[in-house]
């Protein structure tokens, strides 16, 4: 059995990687280690060995069905119905829990948003933690802001086949109200602006598209499979959620009255700032969809300059001229 907490928490993590089809190396799982030791100070990072050491307790004395996959170069579960009998030890590993569900009945929709909840009242009866009550957790608020609805038909059938790697057969109705009848491969679920969407691989089309969840009116499980594409995967990382025409290269002059606003709420995880000897800084974005970037210098009334490319600068002018031609021929009725 683990001699330590240290090493019970490595394990615990080595095999929430193994049931993720993340296919962990001792080299790879140390090097994460490190990462969230520097990051965060658990303080769990060791060496090569010890990672050795650990995957021999999980499959000697856990029964762990851990196999090696040359092709992948990493280990994975042979049978994931395997689970690792481990109770949380300590009060913060609890609160991680608890959190984790209220942020979920926030953003996920039913039957999931129960599910997680059944799952972390599960916990609390098996641990009994004492810090837990009800006043007290009624005092975390997590609010991520005006939600729309999802039926709980249509994101069970999504969910499903994004878990299975399955094809999916919906019906979609568009801004335009335009229903239409697609077949596709959602290669990943996301949360953004208070909504759903489905990043997917649509076969009707063949093209990527992305779907918002509310808009989507029935959807069934296909029979077609599908292998995970990671490109797709990683242009929803990079922002690109929807497919839209994007500037390149971007340069906004900025003033220094919003320098904190843009470090502590970026407009690009890759945004480079510079400043600039009158105080004003240079914010640069490797890219971002057209309307995106005019609308960031716009809410800032005037703090931001569009400088590069020219065609961005262009842009930002006529939408300003556009605006103030509207509000000066606008008439009150009557007058």
């Amino acid at each position: 059995m683990p001699v330590n907490k240290k090493q019970l928490k490595r394990m615990i993590k080595f095999v929430a990687m193994l049931k993720e089809n993340r296919y962990p190396n001792c080299n790879s799982f140390v090097e994460e280690l490190r990462r969230e030791d520097i990051d965060g100070n658990v303080n769990i990072s060791c060496t090569r060995k010890t990672i050795q050491r650990d995957i021999k307790t999980l499959r000697d004395e856990f029964d762990a069905p851990i196999e090696y996959d040359y092709d992948m170069k990493g280990y994975y579960l042979h049978h994931h119905g395997w689970d690792f009998p481990c109770p949380l030890f300590e009060e913060r590993e609890m609160l991680a829990s608890v959190i984790g569900a209220r942020i979920a009945e926030d953003i996920l929709p039913e039957p999931m948003r129960s599910e997680v909840r059944q799952a972390v009242d599960f916990q609390l009866t098996t641990n009994n933690p004492d810090f837990l009550d009800t006043a007290y957790m009624s005092s975390l608020v997590v609010s991520s802001g005006l939600k729309v609805n999802i039926s709980p038909e249509v994101f069970n059938v999504l969910f499903d086949a994004w878990k299975e790697r399955r094809t999916a057969r919906i019906v979609y109705r568009d801004f335009s109200d335009k229903r239409s009848e697609r077949e596709i491969e959602p290669h990943a679920l996301v949360f953004m602006n208070s909504a759903w969407f489905v990043k997917a691989f649509c076969l009707s089309r063949s093209a990527p598209r992305a779907f918002a969840m509310h808009r989507v009116l029935e959807a069934e499980l296909g029979d077609g499979r599908f292998d995970p594409d990671l490109g797709m995967v990683d242009s929803v990382g990079d922002g690109h959620l929807f497919v839209y025409e994007q500037f390149e290269n971007i340069e906004t002059r900025c003033d220094a009255n919003i320098l904190n606003f843009i470090k502590e709420k970026p407009v690009h995880k890759d945004q480079a700032i510079t400043m600039n000897e009158d105080g004003s800084f240079t914010l640069r974005i490797p890219s971002m969809a057209r309307h995106e970037a005019v609308q960031f210098v716009m809410y800032q009334l005037g703090d931001a300059e569009a400088i590069a490319p020219e065609e961005f600068r262009r842009e930002v002018v006529l939408k300003t001229e556009l605006i103030t031609k509207k509000h000066k021929t606008r008439r009150r009725p009557g007058c």
